[in-house]
């Protein structure tokens, strides 16, 4: 109908559904515990600052979870429409995360309405706290099991994967078995780190675009605390992803030699060979007719970072002797070459972020305002576009590091069946669906986020507008005062009982 083969299409359109999908996913999770957080620092402070930002962030994020959650809708008609025979393989053998991520949403979108709705009627503040907590751990733990589904594919177990690609048949189910693989561990704590760093990369952005744009001074000290909420989690975060992110390379070393030797265009070009104590880290670069060309090296860099416990001692796998069986090199299976570059794109915010941070924290401990300097504050939105963009890029280099597989290997370089080597279990095109209704439906995909994105974050912009700051504050003294008195009575009636 468009000259487009349905699996190109089908990648093309769920690409496009979850790139959206993942903002507003990153941007409820980043509301939920910056809530959490400013809620708690209110109670403990006795600050009605952060009562007041935990009130406002709260309404964007019944916004983003309404939103969220329709979102979340169509990608699960996407999955059962775009690719039927992954789902049914799914199905058999992998729902379990599935029916998890569920009860995860139920326990948001109970816990979220009582702590938004019913804010004025709780007496004791902590128990309206705890509230925002179960918001909290709804929506990580949503995030994870999806992610528990995601680290199958990479590394699949729980059924013969060796008797499926031969026949067909699915045998030998272990229903639990997909909640933990191989991949699992090293995927879900670098994930829960750069959906988190992105999502609230966004609300510092909008803090601070705030901040600077207001001249009311108690608005000031709201969008301040927030500022500084975010500044000091990011902080914290992008520490935590370099040693994730570092850790997530080092296991895909081992466990998915093909996409890593992909990711960092390690060729080899002898087969059975490898670099021991010396492979470069390649900068950019592409593949001209198999081979490498337009690409700076750092020598020894890569054995370093690979190995830095034994100075680079170690064995780095390589493309070309991993794909090559009897003889002949399969280079149908290769990851597209472009993710070696959007790795180095990813590495290269990461780098830029944490100078940035670095920054911040010298000016700090120098005893300097960074907030009173308008370099600081611009950069400051920079990283908050930086932020978003390198959990987009992130989410490609690793998505598309598994081409041509929807699923790959269950064993590390594939493994041989009747004397035929595979290199994954199910590929993108055996999973795509054929039917002309993916078109239109695909169009239709794409109006709807077109049209409800901006509506949304318009939307949620204007309910968090400090409308009228006065009133806003009031609600914030009330909630510390009513805590305090709370307090007072309970400690009355403990030395009744004791006299």
């Amino acid at each position: 109908m468009f000259n487009i083969s349905y699996p190109v299409w089908d990648s093309a359109m769920f690409a496009y559904t979850i790139s959206s999908h993942i903002l507003l996913v990153s941007l409820s999770m980043g509301l939920a515990i910056m809530v959490t957080i400013a809620e708690f620092l209110a109670l403990k402070k006795k600050d009605k600052y952060y009562d007041t930002l935990a009130y406002k962030l709260s309404k964007a994020l019944v916004i983003f979870f309404a939103v969220g959650t329709a979102s979340g809708t169509v990608m699960a008609m996407e999955l059962f429409l775009f690719w039927p025979a992954f789902m049914k393989l799914v199905g058999e053998v992998a729902m379990g995360p599935f029916y998890v991520e569920v009860f995860s949403f139920l326990l948001e979108a109970i816990a979220l309405p009582m702590y938004v709705y019913f804010w004025k009627d709780f007496k004791n503040r902590w128990e309206h706290w705890g509230l925002s907590l179960a918001v909290t751990i709804g929506t990580y733990l949503s995030a994870f099991t999806v992610t528990e589904i995601n680290a199958w594919m990479n590394t699949p177990n729980g059924f013969n994967v060796e008797k499926f690609v031969t026949t067909g048949a699915v045998t030998n189910v272990n229903p639990f078995a997909p909640f933990i693989t191989a991949s699992t561990a090293a995927e879900e704590l670098h994930m829960s780190g750069a959906v988190y760093y992105a999502g609230i990369a966004m609300i510092l952005g909008y803090l601070i675009y705030k901040y600077m744009k207001t001249n009311n001074m108690p608005e000031k000290m709201i969008y301040r605390r927030g500022i500084n909420i975010a500044a000091v989690f990011m902080i914290l975060d992008i520490i935590y992803l370099g040693i994730t992110g570092s850790n997530e390379l080092s296991t895909l070393m081992v466990i998915e030699p093909i996409k890593y030797t992909a990711l960092e265009l390690d060729l080899h070009a002898t087969v059975g060979t490898s670099f021991a104590t010396m492979a470069p880290e390649h900068i950019f670069g592409i593949l001209i007719n198999h081979k490498l060309a337009y690409a700076p090296s750092l020598p020894y860099a890569q054995s370093l970072l690979a190995f830095p416990l034994t100075f680079g001692k170690g064995s780095i796998p390589g493309l070309i002797p991993l794909t090559t069986y009897k003889g002949v090199t399969d280079y149908g299976v290769w990851p597209p070459y472009a993710v070696h570059d959007t790795l180095d794109i990813m590495v290269g915010f990461g780098v830029l972020m944490g100078f940035y941070w670095l920054y911040v924290v010298v000016q700090y401990f120098r005893k300097k305002d960074p907030l009173s300097h308008r370099f600081t504050l611009l950069g400051g939105m920079v990283v908050s576009i930086m932020g978003v963009l390198t959990m987009e890029d992130g989410w490609y280099t690793a998505e598309v590091g598994r081409v041509p597989f929807i699923i790959r290997s269950p064993v590390p370089g594939g493994f041989v069946v009747n004397g035929v080597k595979y290199y994954g279990t199910m590929t993108i095109a055996q999973a795509a669906s054929t039917s002309p209704i993916v078109f239109p439906l695909g169009i239709a995909i794409i109006a709807f986020y077109l049209i409800i994105f901006p509506v949304t974050f318009y939307f949620a912009a204007k309910v968090m507008k400090l409308s009228n700051v006065e009133e806003d504050l009031k609600l914030g003294e009330d909630d510390i005062k009513m805590e305090e008195e709370r307090k007072n009575r309970k400690g009355v009636t403990a030395k009744a009982g004791m006299r």
